[in-house]
């Protein structure tokens, strides 16, 4: 996270309100707590609203996006910003790393901007804090900055980890530099090819045709980062979604009629495991399925009432078959299991990814927080999860720990429980934020 400063974007001292470095008491505020019925804004990109909710927020809140496009510090940069965008789009044979470097935001940048939000959200405070309440805490989202008391300094440490984010992808999807796992997640193309750089070239074009409709300091460079992913096929965020409507709408729905006191536990939950080696099918492993029967068998001795599979299309490299819904599909063929009873994540690209997403599931589909699960997989990876090593990945990667783990049952199970921690959208990871 970038420190704060006081610097604006043109270098020039904004100076201080709060000099002492003491809480200015019109901008405390007591976030509200999250709230599973919170009814999530829409825009026409759901990359977009699960990478960027805050823009998405912002975009369609009149009040707060006038503030916003009204601020001198921020409208200078969106001209900046633009301006950037038609000198790079005049010129010609223009490398993948120019236009990275052109269309993001320095550190410097990234510092003055929040500064600037900071400004506004400090002398707009009572709009600020309405926003807040309505959104910021409820839909969860940000809980990593539920301790916050300033919403002045919210708002600030939201749109670092944006303006962050969307110099991630730019980073990884146009300038090509390699993702923390480059086997999976990288860019789809040789960025030094003349086929790469002529669909830049397309892009940045139309960008800046259309740069009329950008009212907001971010546009530019998000409108950018969001092109990147879409021609590199990198939309993984956004299907299923949403999937209480989709892949998971009869579990979801049945989920209110289960009477919690009957089981031991709320949910069998089985890792997935990636179609990659000698005998696997092309859409599902060996190993997928020899968990999905164990998986099955503990369901079937009433220990829980919900199986839940979590994994995406991680190997090989941009597969079509999704781990979660193919174990799905073989459970449901297989053992004739009611789709009513069983979950799927299938946007899990890691193991530290799969313990938070269906920790996401409990919390926001009413299950019981305080009542145990098990995790079930491979003999090595139940291993791994309960050591020191996987702790310290989750921190590093995801900034918490996604569960507590009790009691190791079996080679293959052990009991946990979520931490709320879970439902931060993380946008450094943006193919499953």
């Amino acid at each position: 996270m970038s420190c704060s400063s006081d610097s604006n974007i043109n270098g020039d001292n904004l100076g201080s309100d709060d000099d002492d470095g003491g809480e200015n008491q019109n901008t405390i505020i007591a976030l509200s707590e999250f709230n599973r019925n919170y009814n999530s804004i829409e825009s026409n990109s759901m990359v977009k609203d699960r990478n960027f909710y805050w823009a998405t927020l912002v975009e369609n809140n009149a009040i707060i996006n006038n503030l916003i496009k009204d601020d001198v510090e921020l409208s200078v940069y969106l001209e900046t910003a633009k301006q950037r965008l038609s000198n790079i789009a005049s010129q010609n044979n223009v490398t993948s790393l120019q236009y990275a470097n052109a269309l993001k935001f320095s550190n410097n940048e990234i510092i003055a901007i929040s500064t600037a939000i900071k400004n506004v959200a400090e002398t707009n405070a009572p709009s600020f804090i309405n926003f807040s309440n309505s959104h910021i805490g409820p839909a969860g989202v940000f809980n990593q900055f539920a301790e916050i008391t300033e919403v002045d300094r919210l708002q600030q440490l939201i749109v670092e980890e944006m303006l962050q984010g969307i110099n991630q992808i730019i980073d990884t999807y146009v300038a090509g530099i390699d993702p923390a796992y480059p086997d999976l997640d990288r860019v789809s193309y040789d960025v030094n090819s003349s086929q790469y750089r002529l669909l830049l070239k397309n892009l940045v074009s139309d960008l800046n045709t259309n740069t009329n409709q950008m009212e907001l300091f971010y546009q530019p460079f998000l409108d950018f980062a969001l092109g990147a992913l879409e021609i590199n096929n990198r939309d993984e965020a956004a299907r299923f979604m949403p999937l209480k409507l989709g892949e998971n709408a009869a579990t979801y729905q049945n989920i209110q009629n289960i009477d919690w006191n009957d089981y031991q536990y709320s949910m069998i939950v089985v890792l997935g495991d990636a179609p990659n080696s000698s005998g696997d099918l092309p859409n599902i492993s060996i190993g997928g399925m020899l968990r999905s029967d164990h998986g099955v068998d503990l369901l079937n001795q009433g220990l829980a009432p919900l199986i839940v599979f979590t994994g995406a299309n991680v190997a090989p490299f941009q597969s079509e078959f999704h781990e979660a819904t193919e174990m799905k599909s073989y459970i449901m063929d297989n053992y004739n299991i009611s789709e009513n009873k069983i979950l799927v994540d299938p946007h899990a690209r890691h193991t530290t990814t799969n313990m938070r997403n269906v920790g996401r599931f409990i919390y926001k589909y009413g299950i019981p927080i305080d009542k145990k699960a098990i995790v079930s997989t491979s003999t090595s990876q139940s291993s791994y999860l309960s050591s020191s090593g996987f702790l310290t990945r989750c921190t590093t990667q995801m900034g918490h720990i996604p569960m507590t783990l009790h009691n190791r049952l079996s080679d293959f199970d052990i009991e946990f429980t979520p931490k709320i921690e879970v439902l931060h959208l993380d946008s450094s990871d943006p193919l499953d934020p």
